[in-house]
């Protein structure tokens, strides 16, 4: 079948699921909100059974109902649907979360913003001295491990169009130093770097096209994890990576 094809209408159509699904992405397309009304018109039935539709998807996060118009809305469902970075929050944080079950440090994810590292999510660390929760915190890439790790995705036009558009003053040679070592072994370590007596390891998280679509991160005190521990902590970290793009990849 090409890409313009049409779809075979099934041998035996559930009508249900059929005007569910065209429901959704009515709702999908309507992010202003869509009345009980509108709904019934558009799929032909009754208001009683479009209600009804709506309930359904709002139970499962496909919509959300404004309970000063009424309308409905998208959901977070659909929201992470269209949305590969959200997909990715979800989908890490099971993951992250076995990482630091394991080592009892803060685990982040991040993503390439421009010449910005900005982490998506975090997972805080049990212990009271901890690296704290960084989500939504953004800095320049070619400062810190994850943002180096995102860097190292970059063929060298690209990095030098990044590096020049930023503005910022760079030491390429250094920067060029860390990439290499993180094409070698597939990760990056840094103490004190970004924060005086915090560390932080940094594994790449490759998409389909082998590109690296994110970096999770590991930041802990630097006294607390010995330089003898870091080549367990980065196995345990590039597993983690592996286990998310195999999720990502479903």
């Amino acid at each position: 079948m090409t890409a313009s094809a049409k779809p075979e209408q099934p041998t035996y159509p559930i009508g249900s699921v059929d005007k569910a699904l065209r429901l959704l992405t009515i709702v999908a397309a309507n992010p202003a909100g869509i009345r009980i009304g509108d709904a019934s018109r558009m799929l032909g039935v009754a208001p009683s059974t479009a209600h009804r539709l709506l309930q359904m998807l709002a139970l499962h996060g496909f919509a959300s109902q404004d309970p000063a118009t009424k309308t409905y809305r998208p959901g977070e469902a659909i929201r992470r649907l269209v949305n590969p970075r959200e997909r990715a929050r979800q989908l890490a944080r099971p993951v992250l979360g076995e990482l630091v079950d394991e080592f009892k440090e803060t685990v982040h994810l991040g993503a390439l913003e421009g010449s910005l590292a900005l982490t998506l999510l975090s997972v805080e660390s049990p212990h009271m001295l901890r690296v704290g929760n960084r989500q939504g915190h953004a800095q320049p890439a070619h400062l810190s491990a994850m943002g180096r790790v995102l860097l190292s995705g970059l063929d060298a036009d690209e990095l030098g169009e990044l590096i020049t558009a930023s503005g910022a003053a760079v030491d390429a040679g250094r920067l060029a130093t860390h990439i290499e070592s993180i094409r070698t072994f597939g990760f990056i370590v840094q103490h004190g770097e970004v924060e005086p007596g915090v560390s932080a390891l940094a594994v790449p998280v490759r998409g389909p096209g082998d590109t690296v679509d994110y970096a999770v991160g590991v930041t802990f005190p630097t006294s607390r994890v010995a330089s003898a521990d870091l080549p367990h902590l980065a196995e345990a970290t590039q597993r983690a990576a592996a286990a998310l793009e195999a999720e990502l990849r479903r």
